[in-house]
């Protein structure tokens, strides 16, 4: 992994790692992440930076997005956002108008947050965010974050449809949980999965593309009753995972029983 990142930042000067938190928080974190240097940011100090986090989630998300104060409490506060930075130039039209910063001002690529859960060592994807398009900038920002937070599993919430789950699948396959948990705005469209993060190995070649799991099943992601009896499935116990690409022509890719 340290042989790709230093690759992926050669290739990509501008780009810098840093992880924004509650100051308190800094000494939890892994600040090399597999080999690179993040730069920790006291929210405490760096107002502006959590702003421009926050529109360009309000951004990204829509009605969905994150009000000030869930930025505070419930990310800043526990653990740490972090950031892929970049010159403002690079940002893609609509989060430049939105920030209005000088071109060469350093702001936020990519960016991504995991909350800590009750379980050590597993975290909960809460979002993911990229404007900086053609290089994988989220990809990177989600996988140095669960670095630098030691997490050694995932779980988070996708829907079916939404091409995240491309992206979610260059970490490995995705253990499919069940439903998602509460009256989540998108329940119907919408599944709790898990990922293991300790095989770097697999990672590596999953972020690759290298990592070939052949699917056992295709199905629609318009194909709702399908989706419901997968999760079922998986609730009752059964392993199924969404193998890498996870989402292909408008169908998710399943296997069926242990990977290998």
């Amino acid at each position: 992994m340290h042989g790709l990142a230093a690759d992926f930042f050669s290739r990509h000067p501008e780009l810098s790692l840093a992880a924004l938190g509650a100051s308190a928080n800094a000494q939890a974190l892994d600040l090399k992440p597999a080999g690179v240097p993040a730069t920790f940011l006291p929210a405490e100090e760096h107002g502006a930076l959590v702003l421009q986090y926050r529109e360009l989630n309000q951004l990204a998300f829509g009605a969905l997005g994150t009000p000030s104060w869930v930025v505070s409490d419930l990310y800043l506060l526990p653990g740490a956002i972090g950031l892929l930075r970049c010159p403002a130039r690079l940002l893609e039209d609509s989060a430049r108008e939105r920030l209005g910063l000088p071109d060469e001002a350093l702001t936020v690529g990519a960016a991504y947050y995991a909350a800590p859960s009750v379980v050590s060592g597993v975290f909960i994807g809460v979002s993911l965010l990229s404007f900086v398009r053609g290089i994988r900038a989220g990809m990177w920002a989600k996988m140095l974050t669960l670095r630098m937070l030691r997490a050694r599993r995932l779980r988070g919430v996708a829907q079916w449809h939404n091409p995240s789950v491309r992206v979610h699948t260059r970490l490995g396959p995705l253990r499919l949980v069940g439903r998602v948990p509460g009256a989540h705005e998108y329940v119907e469209q919408s599944f709790l999965y898990e990922t293991e993060l300790e095989d770097e190995a697999r990672q590596v070649a999953a972020m690759e593309r290298r990592l070939t799991v052949a699917p056992t099943m295709r199905v629609s992601v318009k194909d709702t009753a399908a989706l419901r009896r997968l999760l079922e499935r998986a609730e009752a116990g059964e392993v199924l995972h969404l193998v890498p690409p996870g989402l292909e022509e408008g169908h998710v890719l399943v296997r069926e029983g242990p990977l290998e």
